[in-house]
C-alpha cells in the first residue's frame, strides 16, 4: 500500500521536485529570452545611447558564434533541468507531493481571505477606508508627479528597446529586470509612458498592500497590522516608490512574502510545503527584481539557520541551506542573459554601493545610520530619535511578554512577528559593515516595514494596557499627524520636481520648433530628458545631441544652465534665444561657430 506523504515534507522527493522545478523554470525563461532574439538584436544593443552623466554606448563583446553557442547551451540546460524535474515528479509519489503542494497553496490563500472576511464590520470599514485613502493618494501623486530621470532612463534605455534589452542590457544600475519586464508587457499594449511605467506599479502596490496587510493580520493582530502598514505605506519615501516607475515596491512586496514564509515555517512545526515554496520563489524573484534583495535573503536565511541550529533541528537546517542555495542558483540562471551580454562587472559595479576604505566607512557610518533611520522613520533630521524610542519600547514589550503580562494573542504575535522583524531591522547593518558600503535610503527602505511592525505591536500593547476612549483617539491623532506630514512632504517634493522637469520639457519643445541643427546640451539632467523626448515625442526627426564638444564640430544650438560661466557660453553681447530658469539655449548663426573643449563637460 502506497504511503501518504507526510504533512511535514521531510522526504527528499518533495525538495528534489521543488528545487529542480524552480531551477528548471528559471533556466527555461533564460533560454526563452536568448532564443527569441537574433544576433542582429544583440548588435542593436551596442547602438543604444544611454546616459550616465554623458552619452555613451555599451560595446557588444559577444561574437555571433558565441551567441549561437549560448543559445544552444541555454536550451540544452533548460531541457536537462526540465527532464530532471519531470523525473522527480513522476509516479504516484511525485503526483502526491504536487497535489499536496497545490492543496496547501489553496488552503493558505483561502485562510488569508478568511482572516480578512472574519474581521468585525468596524475593522473591515477601517481597513477599507484606509486602503481607499491610500489608493486615492497614490493615484493622485502618480498622475501629478513628473517623470524622474530614473524613470526616463528605464523607459528609454530598456523597456522601449525590447525583451532582450530588458533582460540583458545593464550599462547602468537602473535596470530592475523583473518590474521592467512587467512594464515591457504593458508597453506591448500601449507605449504611453504613464500606462507603461506607472500603471504596473499602481497595480503592484495595491496587490502588495493587501497581501502585506493580510499577512500581518494572519500572524499578528488587526490593530498592529493597521498601524504598521498605515505608517509604512504613507512614509514619504515609500509613497514615492509606490508611484514611480521603479522596482522597489515590488521588492518590498516580495520581501513581505519572504518574511511571512519564514514566520509560517517557525509557527507551524509541520513546515508546510507552501511555506518552503514561497520562501524559494520570493527569494528568486526578489533578487531578479533588484540585486539588493540579497539583504532580505540573508536576513531570512540567517534567522532560520539560527533558530534551527538552536533547536538542533538538523533536517530543517539542511532544508533551509538547500533553499538558500537554490535561491542563489535560480537568480543566477535568470540573470544568465545579462551576465552573457553585460557581464558580472556591470551587474555588481554599482557606484552607490561601492566598498569604502575601512577608515572612511567608520568615519561616515554614524551620520549615515542617523540620517537613514531618520528617513525611514519619517523625518530625516530627528526621525532617528523615534527609531531609538521604538526599539526601546519594543524592548519593554519583550520584557512584558517574558512576564506573561500580555494577552495570549498579542504574546503570540510578539513571538511570531516581533523577533524576526527586529532581526530584519538590525541585521543589514552587520552586512553593511562586512561590505563597507553606505547605500542610498531606498536600498534599505524595505526594512522600514519591520520597524513599523514593532511600533504596531507596541501601540496595540499600550492600548490594551490602558483601555478607555482616549487611547485610541490619541493613537489615531498621532497617525493622522504622521500621515499629514508625509503627504505634505511628498506634495512639496512633487511640486519642486514638476517645476524643474516641466521647464526642461518646455525647453525641448521650443528647440523642436527651431530649424534642425547639432545641439551641445552638456552634462546635466536636460541631456537625459532631451534624449528621451527626442525618441518619444519626435520619433521621425533625426537629432544630434552631444554632452561634450566634439573637435571640429560646429554647433547650431548650445544649452547651458543660467549660472554656467565656462567656454561653451557664447561671449557677450550674445543673448539666449530661450531661457526658463533651468536652461538657456543659444542659437548660433548657421553654420555656427567652433566651440572650445571644456573638460568639465566630459
Amino acid at each position: 500500500m502506497a504511503s501518504t506523504p507526510s504533512t511535514a515534507p521531510g522526504n527528499a522527493r518533495f525538495f528534489a521536485l521543488l528545487l529542480l522545478g524552480a531551477l528548471a523554470l528559471c533556466a527555461a525563461y533564460a533560454a526563452l529570452v536568448l532564443n527569441q532574439a537574433t544576433y542582429a538584436d544583440v548588435l542593436a544593443l551596442g547602438r543604444i545611447t544611454f546616459h550616465n552623466g554623458f552619452y555613451d554606448y555599451l560595446p557588444v563583446r559577444v561574437t555571433a558564434v558565441e551567441f549561437a553557442l549560448a543559445q544552444h547551451v541555454a536550451l540544452a540546460g533548460a531541457g536537462a533541468l526540465l527532464l530532471a524535474a519531470a523525473v522527480a515528479g513522476a509516479g504516484r509519489a511525485g503526483r502526491q507531493q504536487l497535489g499536496a503542494l497545490g492543496t496547501e497553496t489553496r488552503a493558505a490563500l483561502a485562510g488569508a481571505w478568511r482572516v480578512l472576511a472574519a474581521l468585525p464590520p468596524a475593522q473591515r470599514r477601517a481597513a477599507g477606508l484606509s486602503l481607499a485613502l491610500l489608493l486615492g493618494a497614490r493615484l493622485f501623486f502618480g498622475i501629478t508627479k513628473s517623470y524622474h530621470s530614473e524613470e526616463v532612463a528605464t523607459y528609454d534605455f530598456f523597456i522601449r528597446q525590447g525583451l532582450l534589452a530588458v533582460s540583458s542590457y545593464y550599462p547602468i544600475p537602473n535596470n530592475h529586470v523583473l518590474p521592467n519586464t512587467l512594464s515591457w508587457l504593458f508597453f506591448q499594449v500601449n507605449p504611453n509612458v504613464w500606462f507603461t511605467l506607472r500603471l504596473p506599479v499602481l497595480i503592484t502596490t495595491t496587490v502588495g498592500t493587501v497581501a502585506l496587510f493580510a499577512g500581518l493580520v494572519r500572524f499578528g493582530t488587526f490593530r498592529a497590522a493597521l498601524v504598521a502598514l498605515t505608517l509604512f505605506a504613507w512614509l514619504q519615501l515609500s509613497m514615492y516608490n509606490a508611484v514611480a516607475g521603479r522596482g522597489y515596491w515590488l521588492l518590498m512586496t516580495l520581501a513581505g512574502v519572504h518574511f511571512f514564509a519564514l514566520v509560517a515555517l517557525l509557527a507551524r512545526p509541520g513546515a508546510p510545503r507552501v511555506a518552503w515554496a514561497a520562501l524559494l520563489a520570493s527569494g528568486i524573484l526578489g533578487c531578479y527584481t533588484v540585486p539588493s534583495f540579497a539583504y532580505v535573503v540573508a536576513s531570512a536565511s540567517s534567522y532560520l539557520g539560527l533558530v534551527f541550529l538552536g533547536r538542533r533541528d538538523w533536517a530543517r537546517l539542511g532544508h533551509a541551506v538547500a533553499v538558500g542555495a537554490a535561491t542563489v542558483a535560480g537568480a543566477a540562471l535568470l540573470y544568465a542573459p545579462l551576465l552573457l551580454l553585460s557581464g558580472w562587472r556591470l551587474l555588481l559595479a554599482n557606484g552607490y554601493v561601492a566598498s569604502l576604505p575601512w577608515a572612511d566607512f567608520v568615519r561616515a557610518f554614524p551620520a549615515f545610520a542617523w540620517f537613514t533611520e531618520g528617513t525611514l522613520a519619517g523625518q530625516r533630521t530627528v526621525g532617528a530619535l523615534a527609531f531609538l524610542a521604538g526599539l526601546g519600547a519594543f524592548g519593554w514589550l519583550l520584557r512584558a511578554e517574558g512576564r506573561a503580562a500580555l494577552a495570549p494573542d498579542l504574546r503570540a504575535a510578539v513571538r511570531r512577528l516581533g523577533l524576526p522583524a527586529l532581526w530584519f531591522v538590525l541585521l543589514p547593518y552587520a552586512l553593511l559593515m562586512v561590505q563597507r558600503v553606505l547605500p542610498p535610503e531606498r536600498v534599505l527602505l524595505y526594512k522600514a516595514l519591520y520597524f513599523f511592525v514593532l511600533v504596531g505591536l507596541v501601540v496595540d500593547a499600550v492600548l490594551r494596557a490602558y483601555p478607555g476612549p482616549w487611547g485610541p483617539r490619541l493613537a489615531g491623532l498621532g497617525m493622522a499627524l504622521f500621515v499629514g506630514y508625509q503627504a505634505y512632504t511628498m506634495q512639496f517634493l512633487v511640486n519642486g520636481n514638476r517645476q524643474y522637469i516641466e521647464a526642461i520639457w518646455r525647453a525641448f519643445d521650443w528647440l523642436a520648433t527651431q530649424p534642425p541643427g547639432r545641439v551641445l546640451v552638456g552634462v546635466n539632467e536636460s541631456s537625459l530628458h532631451f534624449l528621451f523626448l527626442a525618441h518619444y515625442r519626435t520619433p521621425g526627426r533625426r537629432w544630434q545631441f552631444d554632452t561634450s564638444a566634439q573637435p571640429g564640430v560646429r554647433y547650431r544650438y548650445v544649452v547651458v544652465p543660467p549660472d554656467y560661466q565656462g567656454p561653451y557660453r557664447p561671449p557677450l553681447p550674445a543673448r539666449p534665444a530661450y531661457h526658463d530658469g533651468v536652461d538657456e539655449i543659444y542659437a548660433l548663426p548657421a553654420p555656427g561657430q567652433p566651440i572650445g573643449h571644456d573638460p568639465l563637460f566630459d
